[in-house]
C-alpha cells in the first residue's frame, strides 16, 4: 500500500463522480453513495434535500467522513481518497454559482444552457427549506491510498 501525494488525492477528487458520504447518530453508522464536486481549497461539496435519515443525523451531529475511489484501466489498483470534516449548508449564491460551474466541467455539460437554469433553481428555492441545497464538508483531514490488487498473475 502506498500513500497518496496530495497532488494525485486532488486528481482523484476532480474526477471521480461518485463517493460514499458516512454519518453517525451516536453509535449507528450512516452511509450512503452521492455525486460530488471538489474544488479544491479544503472544500468538498455535495447537493442534497434536507430531509430524510441523512438529514435527521446532520442535525444532530454534522460531522462527516467522505470516500472517493476508483479503479485503474485492468482493475489491478486501486486508488481511494478519505476526507473528514464538519458539512455546512452554502447560503451565498457566489459559492454556489463556483461549485455549479465546477459541477458543469466536471460532468461535461454546455455551460451556456445549464448555468443559468441551475442558478435560477437555487436563486427560487434559497427561502424554501425543503429545497435542494447545496452543502460543503470543510475539510479537516484528507488521506489517499492507492494499492495493487492482492492476487495472482493471471487473476486467480
Amino acid at each position: 500500500m502506498k500513500d497518496l501525494s496530495k497532488e494525485e488525492m486532488e486528481k482523484l477528487l476532480t474526477t471521480v463522480g461518485d463517493g460514499v458520504l458516512s454519518l453517525s447518530s451516536e453509535d449507528v453508522p450512516y452511509c450512503i453513495p452521492f455525486g460530488f464536486v471538489y474544488t479544491g481549497g479544503g472544500k468538498l461539496y455535495l447537493s442534497m434535500f434536507p430531509k430524510g435519515r441523512k438529514w435527521e443525523i446532520l442535525k444532530k451531529n454534522n460531522k462527516a467522513c467522505f470516500t472517493a475511489f476508483n479503479w485503474n484501466e485492468d482493475h489491478t489498483e486501486w486508488s481511494s481518497v478519505v476526507v473528514d470534516g464538519r458539512i455546512e449548508q452554502v447560503k451565498e449564491l457566489k459559492e454556489i454559482e463556483k461549485v455549479v460551474k465546477a459541477n458543469i466541467e466536471k460532468m461535461g455539460l454546455d455551460p451556456v444552457n445549464y448555468l443559468e437554469k441551475r442558478m435560477a433553481i437555487y436563486q427560487k428555492s434559497m427561502d424554501n427549506p425543503a429545497a435542494l441545497k447545496i452543502f460543503k464538508v470543510d475539510i479537516e483531514h484528507m488521506g489517499g491510498r492507492k494499492m495493487a490488487m492482492m492476487i495472482g498473475k493471471n487473476g486467480a
